[in-house]
C-alpha cells in the first residue's frame, strides 16, 4: 500500500502539469513534442484520486463499527485540513495578496475552496462516514458472483456515461455518475477480498494495455484531428477507460514486495506524509509553474520538458513542508504531555 500511495500523490501532483498550471488542453495538438504529454496526460489523471480511493476501499473493508473509536479516527484529517487551509490562507493573503475579509476565509474552509484541492477533502468526508455501512451491504452479498455484477452495475452508471453522453449526446442514463468513488471503494473492496494477482506474461499484457489506452487520445488526434486541442476520445479518470487504467495500475502495484530496507523506509515516510503533500502542494504550484512559465515558456511541446524539473520540485517541496508539519506536531504533543504531567 506504500508503493501505491507514492505512485498516487506522484500521479496527483504531475496530473496538475497538464490539467491545471499549463495550456496544454487549450494548445493545438503536434505530434512532435505533444505526443508523450497527450499519453501522460491520460496516465497520471487516471490513477491519481482513483487509487486513493481503491486504497481506501482495499484498507477499510472490514470495518463495519460505527463508535466513537471509528470516527475519532477521521479527526486527524480534519485537523490535518485545517492547519493547511490556514496556512494555504497566510500564502494566498500575504504572497498572493488576495484581499477578503477574514469570514470570507472562514467560509471558504467550509466549502472547502480555501485550498483549490480541498475537493478531495469533501468527498473523503462523506466516504469516511458511509465506510461502516457500504462495508456492511457488500458483505451482506452472499456470493462472490453477485458482487461482481455490483461492480458491473456501478461501472456501467458511473463509467459508461462518461463515454457516451458526449457531444450532445445522451445515449445512456447518467444520473449516478458522480457517485464514482463508490467504484473504485468497491473495487477495493474486492481486490482485499478475493486477491486477484497478475503474474508471468499477465503482468506485461496489463503493462501493454496501459500503454495501449494512454495511447489512444494521441494517436486518435495524430490521424483525424487537425488544427485544434487535443480532443479526449477515451473520457476522463472515472470513465471506461480511465476505470481500466486505474484497476490494472493496482493490480499491478498491490502485491509488490520490495526488499530494500533503505527504499522501504523512504516510501513508508512519503506514504505516511501523502494526505499532508497533497494538502500543500497547490502552493508549490503557484510559486514554480508562474515562475519557469514566465522565464522558459515557448510553446506546450517546448516546455514539456520542464515537467522533470518542475513536477519533482513540487514533490520534493511538498513532502519537506509535510515532514516539518509532522515534527511541528509531534512536538506540540509531547509539549502537552509535559505539562499535564
Amino acid at each position: 500500500m506504500d508503493i501505491i500511495r507514492v505512485v498516487a500523490i506522484f500521479s496527483v501532483i504531475a496530473g496538475h502539469f497538464f490539467v491545471l498550471n499549463t495550456p496544454f488542453r487549450e494548445t493545438v495538438f503536434n505530434v512532435h513534442g505533444m505526443f508523450l504529454q497527450g499519453m501522460s496526460y491520460l496516465l497520471f489523471n487516471a490513477i491519481g484520486v482513483p487509487l486513493f480511493i481503491m486504497m481506501t476501499g482495499f484498507l477499510n473493508a472490514h470495518k463495519i463499527e460505527c463508535n466513537w473509536k471509528y470516527y475519532r479516527g477521521g479527526i486527524r484529517v480534519i485537523i490535518a485540513y485545517l492547519f493547511f487551509a490556514v496556512v494555504t490562507i497566510l500564502f494566498r493573503r500575504f504572497w498572493m495578496e488576495e484581499d477578503l475579509s477574514w469570514i470570507k476565509w472562514g467560509l471558504k474552509i467550509l466549502d472547502f475552496s480555501v485550498i483549490p484541492y480541498g475537493w478531495y477533502i469533501e468527498m473523503w468526508i462523506g466516504l469516511y462516514l458511509l465506510t461502516p455501512f457500504l462495508n456492511l451491504m457488500y458483505k451482506a452479498i452472499p456470493i462472490k458472483r453477485q458482487k461482481q455484477i455490483l461492480l458491473v452495475t456501478l461501472f456501467v452508471l458511473t463509467a459508461l456515461p462518461d463515454l457516451f453522453n458526449r457531444y450532445g449526446f445522451h445515449l445512456v442514463p447518467g444520473f449516478w455518475q458522480n457517485i464514482y468513488p463508490l467504484t473504485f471503494f468497491f473495487i477495493g473492496s474486492y481486490i482485499r477480498e478475493y486477491e486477484p494477482r497478475l503474474t508471468g506474461k499477465n503482468v506485461w499484457m496489463a503493462i501493454a494495455a496501459i500503454i495501449l489506452v494512454c495511447a489512444i487520445n494521441p494517436i486518435f488526434n495524430m490521424l483525424f484531428v487537425k488544427n485544434h486541442a487535443m480532443i479526449q476520445i477515451v473520457g476522463g479518470s472515472s470513465g471506461v477507460f480511465g476505470t481500466i487504467v486505474a484497476v490494472l495500475m493496482f493490480l499491478l502495484l498491490y502485491k509488490v514486495d520490495i526488499k530494500n530496507y533503505a527504499t522501504t523506509a523512504v516510501l513508508k515516510r512519503i506514504s505516511l506524509l501523502s494526505l499532508d503533500m497533497y494538502l500543500c502542494c497547490w502552493i508549490f504550484d503557484k510559486l514554480y509553474y508562474p515562475y519557469f512559465l514566465d522565464r522558459y515558456f515557448v510553446s506546450q511541446s517546448q516546455f514539456g520538458k520542464y515537467f522533470f524539473v518542475i513536477v519533482p520540485l513540487v514533490f520534493l517541496s511538498s513532502l519537506v513542508v509535510a515532514q516539518l508539519k509532522e515534527w511541528l506536531f509531534a512536538l506540540g504533543g509531547r509539549l502537552l504531555v509535559l505539562k499535564k504531567a
